[in-house]
């Protein structure tokens, strides 16, 4: 739960202050909707890539090691470089995001033994991963209305895409049921 939770909380994050943290630093409105529909067409495209793929990574580590990593990358850039690498960070978050989604799901079912177990671990996972999720944007919004920068929201998502790295790696691929 807390791993689909703060990885859709990236999500949440990104899809609610993208485009005002741009916004904020001068963009248009809609070359900052421009942007957020490049990241969200990226996602798109990361989660049927994955999804399609998956089944040659029977340890998912590697991958989701990998995927955590660009969605750190994108991240960063978004603390370091908001102004020179948007597009750049736009895709590195796309395809972080949106093939951490479906491997999040898959991992689950990977503990499962049957469809029934199947089917209570993910509304379990899916219902308090959502949960932790909506809390991301508020957190922003906090963040931001405390008169620090949007830079903060993107280092406290940061660390939990660390954590989430640090958990990826506790798991075991002997659990999963091919």
């Amino acid at each position: 739960m807390l791993f689909f939770g703060i990885g859709t909380g990236a999500y949440t994050l990104v899809l609610a202050w993208l485009p005002p943290f741009y916004i904020q630093l001068g963009w248009s409105a809609r070359h900052s909707g421009y942007l957020l529909a490049a990241l969200t067409l990226t996602e798109v495209v990361a989660g049927f890539i994955v999804s399609a793929t998956l089944h040659r990574f029977p340890d998912r580590r590697p991958l989701l090691l990998g995927v955590l990593a660009l969605l750190l990358l994108g991240l960063l850039s978004l603390v370091f470089y908001p102004g020179t690498m948007p597009i750049l960070s736009s895709l590195l978050l796309g395809t972080g995001i949106g093939a951490l989604f479906p491997l999040s799901l898959i991992v689950t079912l990977d503990h499962a033994r049957s469809a029934r177990e199947a089917g209570i671990l993910l509304s379990r996972v899916q219902g308090g991963g959502y949960l932790i999720a909506a809390l991301m944007p508020l957190l922003a919004g906090w963040v931001r209305d405390s008169g620090t920068s949007m830079t903060q929201a993107w280092l406290i998502m940061s660390a939990g895409v660390v954590l989430l790295m640090v958990i990826a790696r506790r798991f075991r691929p002997q659990n999963s049921i091919n």
